[in-house]
C-alpha cells in the first residue's frame, strides 16, 4: 500500500473507478431527448460527501492490519494524534423544530424529575416532581408555552402550567424512551433540555441531550458498524470525539446546541448503540482503548487544537479536496487516494449505484416547472459533480452545486454520470496499477 501513499497530497483529474464499472456501468449523456422525462437514471459510486476519513477505507486499511493512528494520520495527513481534555459537556439536538415529544422509563426502572426553566447540568432549580413506574411525560405547544402531560394506567395528573423551557432529569437506574414524532431514542446519561422557539411557522420545540464527550456521549454515536476491525472502531471514535471538540465552543442558535444528532454532524443514538446484543460492547471498548484516563483521551490535532476532522462512508476512489466541496482551504483536507471504496468485497452497496429520479424531484431541486434536460457543469479532480444544470420547457434554467443537488435529490454521492469508456481512453495519462483493477493518472502512479 506505500504506493498510494506516496503522493498523496496530489489529487489532479482522477477517475478512480474500476475497470469492470467503467465498461458496464458508465455511458450516462448529460441530456435527455424525452421533452420532459418521467425518470432520470444516475449510475454513480460512493456515498457521502467525500471530505475527510473514508469509513471504509478505514475498514479496510483496519483489515490490512493498520492502527487506528495509521489510518487517522493517512486521511488526514499533517495532523498529529494526541491526549487532550474532553470532559466538556455537549449539547445534542435530538428533536429540530418538533411540536410535541414523549418520555417514559424503560422497563419502568427508576425515576424521573421535571423541572421548570433551561438549566445546566447540576444546576439547582425548581421541581414539579419525580416521577416512576408507567408514568409518560408528553411536552405539547399550547400558545407561547410548553405544557407537560402526565399519563399512566393506573394514575391520573392534575394539570401543570405551560413554561417556555422545561428539564427532564433521571436517576442513574433509568434510562429514558423518547418518542420525537416517529424518532425513538434511548438515553441513559445527562439530561434532557426543551426550549420554545419562534418561527415563521410558529412556535416550535428545540430539544437536546447534554452529556459528557468523554465518555456518554461517544458511547451513543452510531456511525458504523460495532462489528467492525478494532482499529476501525477505534479510529472511528478518535475522529468523532475529534469532531465534538471541534464544535464545543460554538452554540448553534438555529437548533440550540453544538452538534445534531444526525448527519448533519454525526450520527448519535444513544444507549441503543452501546446495548446492541453481542457488538455494542464493542463499540463501548473501542471508546475506552483510545481514552488516556479518566479525563483525557486522543484526538487528532492541528496546531495543538482538534482538527475538523469530517468522515463519511465511502468514496469513488479518492477523498475530495474541502475548496472543491464546500470552499475554504484545511490543509489536511485536500483529498487521498481511497482504493478500498472500490473493494466489492467491503463495499458491496456503494461500489457502484444506480438511482431513478422522477420528474418532480428533479424539477422541486432545481426549482423549475419541469426539466427536460441536465448537464454537469464542471468536475471536482476526482470526478465527482462540483456543478449541473437544467433547462425547462420554457427555456428557464437552474444550477446548483454538486452537494446541493445531492442533498436536494438524497443521491448517495456527487460521484455520478461519470466518464465513457471512450472519454477515459482519451485520457492519455492513466495508468493500471499492478494487482489493483482501479485506474488512476500516471502522475499518481
Amino acid at each position: 500500500m506505500r504506493m498510494y501513499r506516496a503522493r498523496r497530497e496530489l489529487i489532479p483529474l482522477v477517475y478512480l473507478i474500476s475497470t469492470a464499472f467503467l465498461i458496464t456501468f458508465l455511458g450516462i449523456s448529460t441530456s435527455r431527448a424525452d421533452p420532459a422525462p418521467s425518470v432520470f437514471t444516475f449510475n454513480g459510486s460512493g456515498y457521502g460527501h467525500g471530505v475527510g476519513m473514508s469509513q471504509i477505507g478505514a475498514r479496510g486499511q483496519a483489515l490490512e492490519g493498520k492502527s487506528a493512528i495509521d489510518i487517522l494520520n493517512y486521511y488526514y495527513p499533517g495532523t498529529s494524534v494526541i491526549s487532550q481534555s474532553d470532559t466538556q459537556t455537549i449539547r445534542v439536538n435530538i428533536g429540530h423544530l418538533q411540536s410535541s415529544a414523549e418520555f417514559s422509563l424503560l422497563k419502568e426502572t427508576g425515576s424521573f424529575q421535571l423541572l421548570k426553566g433551561d438549566l445546566q447540568i447540576g444546576a439547582i432549580g425548581s421541581e414539579i416532581g419525580s416521577y416512576i413506574r408507567d408514568i409518560k411525560v408528553n411536552f405539547l405547544l399550547f400558545g407561547n408555552t410548553i405544557i407537560p402531560q402526565l399519563t399512566s394506567p393506573t394514575a391520573k395528573f392534575a394539570a401543570i402550567n405551560g413554561e417556555t423551557s422545561w428539564t427532564l432529569r433521571w436517576s442513574p437506574d433509568a434510562v429514558i424512551n423518547s418518542k420525537i414524532t416517529t424518532q425513538a431514542m434511548q438515553l441513559k446519561y445527562g439530561q434532557i433540555n426543551l426550549k420554545l422557539v419562534q418561527t415563521s411557522a410558529g412556535p416550535k420545540l428545540e430539544i437536546t441531550n447534554s452529556l459528557k464527550i468523554h465518555d456518554e456521549y461517544l458511547w451513543g454515536i452510531g456511525e458504523v458498524p460495532s462489528s467492525w476491525p478494532a482499529a476501525a472502531l477505534e479510529a472511528q471514535a478518535i475522529a468523532s470525539r475529534t469532531y465534538a471538540l471541534n464544535k464545543i465552543n460554538t452554540v448553534k442558535k438555529d437548533c440550540d446546541c453544538n452538534v445534531y444528532a444526525t448527519t448533519a454532524d454525526q450520527n448519535f443514538v444513544g444507549y441503543s448503540k452501546e446495548s446492541e446484543a453481542i457488538y455494542g460492547i464493542l463499540w463501548k471498548a473501542a471508546v475506552t482503548r483510545t481514552s488516556s484516563d479518566s479525563s483525557t483521551s486522543l484526538i487528532v490535532s492541528y496546531n495543538n487544537k482538534p482538527a475538523a476532522t469530517y468522515f463519511f462512508s465511502s468514496s469513488a476512489g479518492a477523498t475530495q479536496n474541502v475548496t472543491e466541496v464546500w470552499g475554504g482551504t484545511i490543509p489536511y483536507l485536500t483529498g487521498v487516494l481511497d482504493p478500498w471504496s472500490l473493494d466489492t468485497k467491503i463495499n458491496p452497496r456503494y461500489y457502484i449505484w444506480q438511482r431513478e429520479l422522477s420528474q418532480s424531484a428533479m424539477a422541486s431541486a432545481f426549482g423549475l416547472p419541469d426539466v427536460i434536460s441536465y448537464q454537469v457543469l464542471s468536475r471536482t479532480k476526482t470526478g465527482s459533480v462540483r456543478a449541473i444544470s437544467a433547462i425547462s420547457s420554457t427555456g428557464k434554467s437552474a444550477a446548483l452545486s454538486g452537494e446541493v443537488f445531492r442533498s436536494k435529490t438524497k443521491l448517495p454521492s456527487t460521484w455520478f454520470d461519470l466518464p465513457t469508456p471512450a472519454e477515459i481512453d482519451a485520457l492519455a495519462d492513466i495508468c493500471v496499477i499492478p494487482n489493483r483493477k482501479f485506474i488512476y493518472q500516471r502522475n499518481l502512479c
